[in-house]
């Protein structure tokens, strides 16, 4: 099971280490820090950086997304190639979630309209 954990500037370190470290135990599954470039991000306090394993595009259909939260999520909610990105992988996702603020990325792309959703 391929599980995708996007990064990005500003992210909150624990929306994203949190659902890491109960998912990374899960047997046979393959978790992938996706985001714009690979290399580090830094979180939204500045202090801790998180490594992108992959972009975007090379992670076409993952079994589960956890979008994390943050004041980076902001930007996000208009960034083409996220939204597309996630439109796409949600069409063949087994799970699409998210923590927090990341409900509004999820919601920005379309992915919960005619739902309802709290974070």
């Amino acid at each position: 099971m391929q599980i995708a954990i996007p990064i990005f500037p500003q992210i909150t370190a624990l929306d994203a280490v949190g659902p890491y470290e109960v998912l990374q135990r899960l047997p046979e599954s393959e978790l992938i820090f996706v985001g714009h470039e690979r290399g580090p991000v830094r979180t939204d306090n500045g202090f801790l950086g998180l490594i992108v394993d992959t972009v975007f595009e090379e992670v076409a259909h993952p079994d589960v997304i956890v979008f994390p939260g943050g004041v980076g999520t902001r930007p996000l909610m208009k960034d083409k190639r996220v939204l597309d990105w996630l439109r796409r992988a949600h069409q063949t996702t087994r799970f699409t979630t998210s923590v927090c603020t990341g409900a509004l990325v999820l919601g920005a792309a379309g992915l919960l309209d005619g739902l309802e959703a709290t974070t």
